[in-house]
């Protein structure tokens, strides 16, 4: 597995959000003609720990590939076969030589059905130096090294840089060994080496992530801006951190401060140009490395005008002003709502004259590249007078209040307009010097009337009595207030330690959802746990000093609850180990993923991780744009796979009786999921054995080769193996009769021989009484013998025994003379073959004497009538001696008794 866990290093799959598909389990085909032919690489060069070599066998379907590849030494680095899945095999070669890559293909039973073999030569190839992950820190910008820099030949390298564009496709960025970049995002790098033949060899595909610690975006209201306007700059996620500016073409950058976000006005600014905003903030656990991101914007140049009162009117009811204006630039428009003007475009140096005019203020409003500006033109009457006259009648008071301190903050100023008496029909307009008309009305019929206004400067304009009385300007002063900064919006999670930025000694009062509050001096963090909205009032604890509280209002919103795991992904057969972020609560997109190896350090920041190597990382996801969670990394061991599994097969002989087979697969059964089988006769015809699927034993009634082939749960081939079942051809049964004598007292018969066999067993009941080929029975009863064949058939039979040596005599102790029914006889039972009979008187002399070599069971013998010589002997006692023998089984008994002869 390593081989492909290497590969993956070098050519991530970067085609995240894919749908993994189970794989589908080809269908089996058997063609005899297919001709194999074993391709692949033969001039590689180790990259890193090793290169991938890639070798196809040809074939067909049914067939089975058997691979070895050895090195220079002839040690066998590889050996592994099985069936279409291993048509292509690819291997990592780790070591420099001569390797020999050999195939066998094994066409039904027929093992040596193609041999083939193919020289590799691998040389030492270069070490990729190139990181999994590069930390940006600051406006450090990252020294990426594809090659160690003391690699033999380097400069005989070719190496080159890349990136995606917008279209997603990899865009050349640079050459050489080293690559300096700020630039945040995937980097590529491809390098190869040219042999001298102009052939490429030595190609290797490297990649890496260059970013900062924290996720987080800048957000901007635009990109462009025009003098006299403003930008509002921020980030999405609830940061403090220092932000700074720095025009286009210039080395230095401008601090502007903490703060959650910044508003940037064009007096601020050097002049029309480029400008790059930068925003710093640091995550604990990199206290060295600020997270730190950029923006553009451009201050573009305000169109010029050059206007010129050519005739001021003599009085305020005359028509006789007239003005002029020249364009100094390009304009797209010249509007003038006074008159009604709309011009455009307006091309640079051109005038236009507009006469017969009122004494009034005219607006006129130009734009151009998205800019528009307004300039006042102040056509007052010629001569006003010093004291009212007509038709002037009136000199009105004009008093103006500066902006005041308010329990929210800041308060409008005022402008109070007061003719001292009754008027007839009036009307105002008041003006900014910088953006035109701010405000409209009728002056009511007693002279006096007030408007609102923010600090700046303005311009009054009256009309009585369709009299235009003379302009006034004005400013309303500004009022100070204290200076702090806050997310507008945010999310949070559970909850955020929310502190306002500020630099000055203020106390904050936080209003709370509910409507709770709570006060704290700045720098102290408020604990916030729920959504809704909050406002802030930040007030100086310097009462002198003259400043304004201020109020902020702002909306919290909880994050979605996530919860996160990684998930082991099996897609396809051998494959490189990959893992997937499963994240629920909320989208891949709205998160921030880090996959981290036991050291801590981020080796992945995709959905989809495949580790280098085994041993234990974890996986951390936090949601995008909100305060950062309390979650915890999940902690995960990567494993090596199995890629094989035993097979080891055994069968036993088809023997006449049951007349089948078992054939029993031993192997990890954890790991095996799927079990085929496959039956070759003994004309090498295929069959597949589908009603045994997945058995790990079966029981068979044919002779051939029987084939298992594993499966894990994907399908993939994990190991086969093949066992040939033979049938019998021992048929001879044991030698047995139906019964058989045996000698309880003193056994020398001989023993009992069925024939020769492999092995014996010899049953007395149950028990295993003996497992010699020559049995001596020592028991009367039932017996079994089992008997197997040299090649592993049993065969059966049974025999029963009587003891020869237990017999039984019978014979009178007592005979009547004379008496035919009460004579003296002898009755045996089975196994006496020879019989002797001797009567003695109490002197010892011989009386009478017999003997008969046949006894008949059950049939008296020796019988005695009590004779001797004719007449009758005297009564009395006499002697008895009986000898009993059986030649056949070696016994002879002697038995000696009396005898009362009566009268």
């Amino acid at each position: 597995m390593v081989l492909v866990w290497a590969i993956l290093i070098l050519t991530p799959l970067l085609t995240l959000g894919s749908q993994a598909k189970s794989p589908s389990k080809p269908e089996a085909s058997y063609s005899i003609e297919s001709t194999p032919a074993l391709t692949g690489d033969t001039n590689l060069c180790i990259v890193i720990n090793g290169i991938i070599g890639n070798y196809s066998a040809g074939g067909d379907s049914g067939d089975v590939y058997e691979w070895t590849i050895t090195n220079s030494s002839g040690e066998i680095l590889f050996n592994r076969s099985g069936g279409d899945q291993y048509a292509s095999i690819q291997f990592l070669f780790t070591e420099v030589g001569e390797h020999i890559v050999s195939l066998k293909i094994r066409r039904g039973t027929d093992s040596n059905f193609y041999q083939e073999t193919l020289k590799v030569k691998v040389q030492k190839g270069p070490n990729l130096a190139l990181k999994p992950d590069y930390l940006l820190c600051g406006d450090t910008p990252v020294l990426l090294t594809a090659l160690d820099p003391t690699t033999p030949s380097i400069s005989e390298y070719t190496i080159i840089w890349k990136t995606l564009d917008e279209n997603g496709s990899e865009v050349p960025i640079g050459t050489g060994n080293e690559f300096l970049t700020s630039s945040a995002g995937y980097h590529f790098v491809e390098l190869y080496f040219t042999n001298p033949d102009g052939t490429q060899a030595c190609t290797i595909e490297g990649s890496t992530f260059v970013g900062p610690p924290i996720d987080y975006k800048i957000t901007q209201s635009t990109e462009q801006i025009c003098e006299g306007e403003s930008i509002a700059i921020g980030t999405d996620t609830p940061l403090t951190g220092e932000w700074f500016i720095r025009k286009a073409g210039t080395s230095t950058k401008t601090s502007l401060g903490n703060a959650f976000d910044i508003s940037i006005k064009s007096s601020q600014l050097n002049g029309p140009g480029e400008y790059e905003v930068f925003f710093s903030a640091e995550d604990t656990k990199y206290p060295d490395c600020p997270s730190e991101r950029k923006i553009l914007f451009e201050l573009l140049e305000a169109p010029v005008l050059d206007v010129q009162i050519l005739v001021s009117p003599d009085d305020c009811i005359s028509t006789n002003g007239s003005f002029q204006i020249t364009s100094n630039t390009d304009l797209a428009t010249l509007e003038i709502p006074e008159l009604g003007v709309i011009e455009g475009p307006v091309s640079s140096g051109q005038t236009f004259v507009y006469s017969n005019l009122d004494p009034k203020v005219y607006s006129i409003i130009v734009s151009q590249g998205g800019c528009k500006i307004t300039q006042l033109v102040q056509l007052d009457i010629k001569n006003p007078p010093i004291t009212p006259s007509p038709p002037i009648q009136f000199i009105p008071s004009i008093t103006t209040s500066p902006e005041t301190c308010s329990t929210i903050g800041v308060s409008k100023g005022k402008v109070l307009v007061d003719f001292g008496q009754t008027i007839g029909t009036g009307e105002y307009r008041v003006l900014s010097t910088s953006k035109g008309e701010i405000s409209t009305g009728s002056i009511p019929s007693n002279g006096l009337f007030q408007s609102e206004l923010s600090a700046g400067k303005y311009i009054l304009e009256l009309m009585v009595d369709g009299c235009n009385y003379p302009f006034e300007s004005f400013t309303i002063a500004e009022q100070s207030e204290v200076e702090y900064n806050i997310p507008e919006n945010f999310l949070i999670c559970e909850s955020f330690q929310f502190t306002p930025e500020t630099q000055e000694d203020l106390l904050f009062t936080l209003t709370y959802p509910d409507g709770s509050k709570q006060s704290l001096r700045a720098g102290a963090p408020f604990l916030l746990t729920s959504e809704g909205k909050y406002t802030l009032n930040g007030e100086d604890r310097n009462s002198s000093s003259g400043l304004c509280s201020k109020v902020e209002n702002f909306e919290v919103t909880l994050s979605s609850k996530i919860t996160f795991a990684p998930i082991h992904v099996e897609d396809g057969c051998f494959k490189p180990i990959q893992y997937t972020a499963d994240i629920q609560g909320l989208t891949a997109d709205e998160t921030s993923i880090r996959w981290l190896n036991s050291h801590g350090d981020i080796v992945g920041r995709s959905l989809e991780f495949y580790p280098a190597e085994v041993g234990f990382y974890s996986l951390l996801v936090q949601p995008l744009a909100s305060g950062f969670c309390d979650v915890a990394p999940v902690v995960f061991e990567v494993v090596p796979p199995v890629t094989s599994v035993p097979m080891e097969l055994e069968a036993t002989i088809i023997c006449p009786e049951p007349g089948t087979s078992l054939v029993t697969l031993i192997t990890d059964e954890e790991e095996v999921l799927e079990i085929e089988w496959i039956f070759y006769d003994l004309n090498d015809q295929r069959k597949e054995l589908t009603e045994f699927n997945n058995l790990f034993e079966i029981e068979v009634s044919e002779a051939g080769t029987y084939e298992a082939v594993a499966y894990n749960k994907l399908h993939c081939e994990i190991g086969r193996n093949l066992i040939l079942v033979k049938e019998s051809t021992l048929l001879t049964l044991p030698n047995l009769d139906e019964s058989y004598p045996m000698c309880s007292k003193e056994n020398t018969m001989a023993p009992i021989d069925p024939g020769e066999y492999a092995k014996y067993e010899w049953y007395f009941g149950n028990q295993l009484v003996s497992s010699e080929r020559l049995f001596n029975p020592t028991q009367v009863g039932d017996y079994q013998l089992l008997v197997t064949t040299e090649d592993g058939c049993v065969f059966e039979d049974n025999f029963r025994t009587y003891d020869v040596c237990n017999y039984q005599i019978v014979y009178p102790n007592a005979m009547v003379l004379e008496d035919t029914e009460r004579d003296f006889r002898v009755l045996l039972s089975e196994g006496v073959t020879d019989a002797e009979l001797f009567i003695l008187n109490r002197q010892g002399e011989l009386i009478f004497h017999a003997a008969t070599g046949e006894i008949p069971i059950a049939t008296p013998v020796l019988r005695w009538d009590g004779k001797l010589n004719g007449k009758w002997v005297p009564t009395g006692t006499y002697v008895v001696v009986i000898i009993l023998r059986n030649s056949v089984y070696g016994f002879e008994e002697k038995e000696i008794g009396s005898l009362t002869v009566l009268d």
